[in-house]
């Protein structure tokens, strides 16, 4: 189980490892978009690359809160919560941080708790 933080308007973030194809680590906290129903993860196409995570598919047609967009696929590892995942991971530009999408929902249980300030996924 992994603890997460809120941000100041409410957002979720929980920490994750991006894991490079060098196997170089870089932690980041990703942000539970709640919107993001049919995807795991999804990053700026800099990032994507920068971490030499091989490319899927090119351009898959995604329906976004800005209408069609169109995202490059690839395959990611990412540690989350001790656990090393392989995924598939939505790249775009214009994607100003990590987001975490619902799939991870249906492994992990989340707990939001804004009173007592408990925010985990595990």
């Amino acid at each position: 189980m992994i603890s997460g933080s809120f941000g100041n308007a409410g957002e979720l973030f929980f920490p994750l490892d991006l894991i490079s194809i060098d196997a170089e680590s870089i932690i980041v906290d990703g942000l539970l978009d709640t919107g993001f129903t049919t995807g795991w993860l999804a990053v700026n196409i800099q990032d994507a690359e920068s971490l030499g995570w091989l490319v899927m598919e090119f351009s898959r047609s995604m329906q976004t809160v800005r209408g069609e967009e169109f995202f490059d696929l690839y395959e990611g590892k990412v540690v989350i919560d001790r656990r090393e995942f392989i995924i598939p991971v939505h790249a775009s530009e214009g994607i100003p941080e990590v987001l975490l999408g619902l799939q991870w929902l249906r492994r992990k249980r989340l707990v939001v708790d804004f009173p007592t300030g408990e925010l985990t996924l595990g």
